[in-house]
């Protein structure tokens, strides 16, 4: 029989712990897991037979909430119980445009500030300029040759 290896999310997922918890436990040594080195580090897979055994979660029930889990390359996905009916969709697709269209407005609106920011930019910059300027004095004028 082959070892049943899940990943710290699949593991999480299907006992209901937190993936820092599943973390915690794989450092403490409670789940006995192997690790797969990839370029950032390494990832931990954790046995099937160890969460079962820890976590006291009974293999039917286990079985029965995971929809029997696949854990090659490829990734299971449930199937919904209903389809979308077109007039689903027809909303789907106002909503969107709705988004689309509010983001158009939003983005024009930030276009304009941006603007106005620019704008107000230069004029503080030349009064800076202005203000950095040697200043002279009155008589400097008078006796100029």
């Amino acid at each position: 029989m082959t070892e049943t290896l899940l990943s710290i999310q699949e593991a999480a997922a299907l006992s209901g712990k937190s993936i820092q918890t599943i973390r915690r436990a794989v450092k403490s040594k409670r789940l006995s897991v192997k690790k797969k080195k990839t370029p950032q580090g390494f990832n931990y897979l954790i046995s099937k037979e160890s969460l079962l055994k820890h976590y006291k979660i009974q293999a039917s029930l286990f079985e029965r909430e995971a929809g029997g889990l696949n854990t090659g390359k490829e990734k299971t996905y449930s199937v919904a119980k209903e389809f979308a009916t077109l007039e689903d969709l027809k909303k789907l697709q106002k909503d969107i445009e709705a988004v689309l269209e509010d983001h158009k407005k939003e983005k024009e609106s930030f276009v304009r500030f941006m603007k106005a920011f620019q704008e107000k930019f230069v004029v503080l910059e030349n009064q800076l300029k202005l203000l950095e300027s040697p200043k002279k004095k009155w008589y400097h004028f008078l006796f100029r040759k």
